[in-house]
């Protein structure tokens, strides 16, 4: 999942946004894993199937959007991408995840520090851009 926190009112350089944002990490739970980078605001999440990977999804978006509201930022549901890491033999299906009043769908690809990651985690799109 990929959503990004931004400033209302403010601009903050990476750094300091990076302060900021310091004890977001602290307060998910071990199921969760947040990486934060510059403006950036991802959540890994590891499930055993779909509807323990949902709840997990919609647990993680609301204290999110919790946390961010309380810190005087907004969670950006424009640019939030939800998608599923599968191994390569798995057909992957539509992922989609209900969440205050929206359908969020999962995504096939999306960039993650400046990779194009796809569902099966392979570097095809990433490689045909380089080549």
């Amino acid at each position: 999942m990929v959503g990004s926190g931004v400033p209302e009112g403010s601009i903050l350089g990476p750094l300091l946004f990076l302060i900021y944002l310091n004890d977001l990490p602290y307060a998910f739970h071990q199921e969760s894993i947040p990486v934060i980078y510059a403006d950036d605001t991802s959540v890994l999440l590891i499930a055993n199937d779909d509807s323990e990977l949902k709840d997990k999804i919609n647990h993680a978006l609301d204290y999110m959007t919790e946390w961010f509201s309380a810190n005087g930022l907004t969670l950006n549901m424009e640019k939030t991408n939800i998608i599923k890491f599968t191994s390569s033999n798995r057909q992957t299906e539509t992922f989609q995840i209900p969440h205050i009043n929206r359908l969020l769908t999962g995504v096939n690809n999306t960039k993650f520090l400046r990779l194009e990651l796809d569902t099966n985690i392979n570097w095809k799109n990433d490689i045909h851009k380089t080549t």
